[in-house]
């Protein structure tokens, strides 16, 4: 299943991107429409979802207000969590990952768009 990448430790529901846009206020919330702009061809490729409770593996309890989104061409596959709470944005796969916050007034936004393009599409 597509979802197995976010872990084993919530129960997940996908959201259309209509409803995330409406759910989640928390940092990094316009990542989505930069990539829409930046990154048109992986943004059609893109499904939302957000967690509904935490399993019996989870110790820290469902984190309910973040918002994942998992790329999944067929070739390649990521995912993306906003975590507002932390206030990163998570961008991961199976052999490597970022956390991309508000450090020193960078630019997130491009940090993770580029980090997306180097470290995902280029392979």
């Amino acid at each position: 299943m597509e979802t197995e990448i976010l872990g084993d430790h919530q129960e997940y529901v996908e959201e259309k991107f209509e409803e995330v846009l409406v759910r989640y206020s928390g940092f990094g919330k316009d990542i989505y429409n930069v990539i829409k702009k930046e990154l048109p061809n992986v943004f059609k490729y893109l499904k939302y979802y957000k967690a509904t409770k935490s399993t019996e593996k989870c110790v820290f309890g469902a984190q309910l207000e973040d918002s994942y989104a998992i790329y999944n061409d067929g070739n390649i596959l990521f995912s993306i969590q906003l975590d507002p709470d932390c206030e990163v944005i998570c961008l991961y796969n199976w052999e490597t990952q970022i956390e991309i916050g508000d450090w020193d007034n960078n630019d997130y936004y491009k940090q993770s768009i580029e980090f997306i393009r180097t470290q995902f599409l280029s392979t």
